[in-house]
């Protein structure tokens, strides 16, 4: 029987004896619990950048009362449907023969969008994932008219320019394809190798401004403006802002689409059986075969060796090409395919997640997928290793995959410390080392980073501790 701390935010670890369960309530924890669900509206509308959602769990047992709102998330901005939402409350502040319910809008710059309009009842035993229906309001605020986007012209398509660096010149290569996706080659011109740098993602063409916007796992979005008629993509400062400046700013459009192949470290969902292998790239989420060529024997031995089922994706992480080679089918061009040149890990229990959309630090359930660079394993009849970090105050809620924990956190940006995070005191048959350093972890972080469905926990400086997804609460 023990409990684990993390006190006074950047003291070593202390391992306290707690006596009973009554002392470890008298510190004034509180346990948290959650609500899962998404949302969406039927009409076929694109929401303003800058609306908001909003979920909130209430208790409206009194008729003749306002009702009281037991916790709440918010997604700012809220992108677009359907939302993901995460509420966390109080188990303590839930009474017997009460009702509660969840009562969900999307407002933009203050007037309501779009609003639940039905009671959908929850804490009343029932387990499922929350599914909320939103309806236009009436009076409220509507999209305004968009002007058309700036023209591209027909794709695929590839564009060259050499554009000012911090030091050096950096030849640009991109190829915008259909889909949404992308491959960019930026070569610093006149420094020694390696000098080339590729990368994938999706593109998206904004329809309120028609700037192009490049996103990735790996770089700071980057912003580019078509221009006359898409012959050109005048490059845009971090803001999306013309750069002032007598330097060159524009890619040219090549008279033939000539696509690079990208030479990168890629992570992507892969499966093989019955000796086809491919994977989904997590960066752009496009498919491809893999080649049964270079280091692929050591992943297909990974694969095998990792528990999953043949035919059953799994997260891995490859250093490898997008490169040409012949399809299977004879009658068929050759056609984009995955040599692996450098196997490097497998992760069961991780996903893609959703790439194109950051989850919200706050108010989302991270699940603990890594520990450094090992993956973290669930153990049989335990809850998997969680953190929670409240919408409502500054306070984490979540589990060890043995006990459960509780505590403070201050955030400033993207520094991001824990304090006084605490577990109960069980002890269980197996784990109990894993939870040790998830604790130990926590009290190293000094920032945080989330890219899509993934927050990383790094220490000061900037070394990933933990690696969690967002995913639904088990």
């Amino acid at each position: 029987m023990r409990s684990n701390s993390i006190t006074g935010g950047r003291r070593p670890m202390t391992r306290a004896l707690l006596a009973t369960c009554l002392a470890w309530l008298a510190c004034g924890a509180a346990w948290a619990g959650t609500l899962e669900g998404t949302a969406a509206y039927r009409e076929r509308i694109a929401l303003p950048p800058d609306a908001v959602f909003e979920a909130e769990l209430q208790d409206v047992s009194k008729a003749d009362a306002p009702a009281v709102v037991l916790g709440r998330a918010r997604l700012d901005p809220a992108g677009q449907p359907p939302f993901r939402f995460a509420i966390a409350y109080d188990d303590a502040a839930v009474k017997a023969g009460r009702r509660y319910t969840v009562r969900a809008t999307v407002r933009h710059q203050g007037q309501l969008m779009f609003t639940t309009d039905t009671h959908t009842p929850v804490l009343d035993g029932r387990n499922a994932p929350l599914e909320l229906l939103l309806v236009s309001a009436r009076g409220g605020a509507k999209p305004k008219p968009k002007p058309a986007a700036a023209a591209i012209g027909t794709l695929p398509a590839s564009y060259e320019g050499e554009l000012p660096g911090a030091s050096n010149p950096i030849a640009w290569h991109l190829d915008l394809m259909p889909q949404g996706r992308y491959q960019l080659r930026m070569t610093h011109v006149g420094r020694p190798e390696p000098n080339r740098f590729d990368d994938i993602g999706r593109w998206m063409q904004e329809r309120d401004t028609g700037r192009i916007v490049l996103r990735s796992a790996r770089e700071a979005r980057v912003h580019l403006m078509p221009v006359d008629g898409g012959a050109a993509l005048r490059k845009l400062d971090t803001a999306g802002k013309p750069i002032e400046s007598s330097h060159n700013d524009r890619l040219a459009r090549l008279p033939k689409f000539a696509p690079i192949e990208p030479r990168m470290a890629l992570t992507g969902m892969f499966r093989y059986m019955a000796d086809a292998a491919g994977i989904t790239l997590c960066a752009d989420g496009r498919r491809l075969p893999v080649a049964m060529e270079a280091d692929f024997r050591a992943l297909e031995a990974a694969y095998r060796q990792s528990g999953t089922k043949p035919g059953q994706p799994v997260l891995v992480s490859v250093n490898g090409a997008i490169a040409q080679r012949p399809s299977m089918e004879e009658s068929q061009p050759p056609r984009p395919t995955l040599v692996v040149e450098r196997f490097v890990n497998v992760w069961p229990r991780e996903t893609c997640g959703n790439t194109l959309a950051d989850s919200p630090l706050r108010g989302t359930y991270w699940k603990l997928v890594r520990l450094g660079d090992a993956p973290v394993p669930a153990g049989a009849r335990q809850r998997e290793a969680h953190l929670m970090l409240a919408s409502d105050a500054l306070r984490v809620s979540g589990s060890g995959g043995c006990n459960r924990l509780a505590g403070g956190f201050e955030l400033d940006g993207d520094k991001l410390r824990f304090s006084r995070v605490a577990g109960t005191m069980m002890a269980c048959g197996e784990g109990m080392e894993q939870e040790t350093r998830f604790l130990d972890a926590l009290g190293q972080v000094e920032s945080y980073r989330v890219r899509g469905s993934h927050l990383e926990l790094m220490d000061a400086q900037g070394v990933p501790r933990a690696r969690f997804e967002a995913v639904a609460m088990k």
